[in-house]
């Protein structure tokens, strides 16, 4: 049996036998990366599907075992063209910020384990649209709440890999209607265990 082989093995039987550090005192931080598909039902853009990538770092603390609190931060950019259409560019730029909190349905001796997130944001969105070389800009105001679950893997007691799939709805502020996300995610926390 060569070195490689070997060592992917050793690899993997430690990651069989990893837990998180997910019991009261632990601090998490990490992120989410997403894909959505959304479909617009507000007075301006009815119908209008657009697909978005997302980041959303955060950092929470566990106030009991399996139960997290903190502060998620977002921020994504959207660019589309229109092709031939008159409106040429547009652009779409969102800032988030918000608690959230996380339920892990497992012991924390498991290699593995099932979430659940839900999250408050208030976002700040600026949207631009161009017909040559001036982009023209307006800012709306968003509140958007939305649930997540689904696996996690952990790698060692330290670092887990999410596998998400959720649900969002957002309101603009003055605004009529609500905008509904299906998003897939992918995420990697970094659990940090307490001084002792």
């Amino acid at each position: 049996m060569n070195r490689i082989t070997m060592l992917a093995l050793c690899m993997l039987m430690y990651g069989l036998t990893a837990t998180a550090q997910i019991t009261k005192g632990n601090w998490m931080v990490g992120g989410v990366a997403s894909y959505a598909s959304t479909k617009y039902n507000g007075e301006a853009s009815s119908g209008v599907t657009v697909s978005i990538f997302k980041a959303q770092p955060n950092i929470g603390y566990f106030i009991i075992d399996k139960l997290a609190a903190g502060l998620k931060l977002g921020y994504s950019n959207v660019t589309n063209k229109f092709g031939e259409s008159p409106y040429g560019v547009s652009k779409i730029v969102d800032y988030n910020f918000g608690p959230f909190i996380r339920y892990y349905f497992l012991s924390p001796e498991k290699p593995f384990n099932i979430l659940i997130d839900g999250s408050y944001q208030y976002g700040i969105r600026r949207t631009g649209s161009s017909t040559g070389a001036d982009m023209h800009w307006t800012q709306y105001n968003a509140n958007t709440f939305s649930v997540n679950a689904g696996p996690v893997l952990y790698f060692n007691t330290s670092v887990g890999l999410e596998f998400l799939v959720g649900y969002s709805t957002e309101k603009y502020v003055k605004d009529q209607g609500r905008n509904g996300t299906v998003q897939v995610g992918l995420g990697l926390q970094v659990h940090l265990e307490r001084d002792k």
